[in-house]
């Protein structure tokens, strides 16, 4: 699966997240916030077609949660991971899964919903984002520090506004 590309819309995506959060809810034994967060999380919003979960536990049951999450089928990609948030990728068929596991006090887990709620609230950003999107998409070449630092000062604009 090419990941930095572009795709439209998938009216399937919140269904496909919907099955996944019942999945991962009834599986984790800690409380924990399961949010749909990126692209496709927007209804409308094109990007490149992977679903990203944040999930938000207690910090000290971060490492617990990993592993049930690990048990469930999600590698853990150290590479994704920041010092508060741990990244997991999962591909199941078609759909590629992006799970980020963090606590609710974390900058970056208030950010994703940030994003989410101000993409959905502002349908004249969600088409800048979009169209942005699709040209790092085109411009990065697959690699993605490009395709991120492309979308960054959009993404810093969204953050302060929201």
């Amino acid at each position: 699966m090419k990941k930095y590309v572009f795709r439209p819309y998938n009216p399937n995506f919140p269904t496909h997240f919907n099955r996944e959060k019942e999945r991962i809810a009834s599986h984790l034994k800690e409380k924990a916030l399961i949010e749909h967060v990126g692209s496709t999380a927007v209804p409308g919003l094109g990007g490149k077609g992977i679903i990203d979960i944040a999930i938000a536990v207690d910090k000290n049951q971060k490492e617990a949660v990993s592993k049930e999450l690990q048990e469930l089928g999600y590698i853990l990609n150290p590479k994704g991971c920041t010092p508060e948030r741990l990244f997991f990728v999962m591909d199941v068929s078609e759909q590629r899964y992006h799970l980020h596991l963090t606590y609710p006090e974390n900058p970056e887990w208030k950010d994703f919903i940030t994003l989410r709620d101000y993409l959905k609230s502002h349908p004249d950003t969600a088409k800048e984002y979009a169209a942005l999107k699709e040209k790092a998409a085109a411009e990065a070449g697959g690699e993605g520090e490009i395709y991120r630092k492309l979308k960054d000062p959009l993404l810093k604009r969204i953050l302060k506004n929201g």
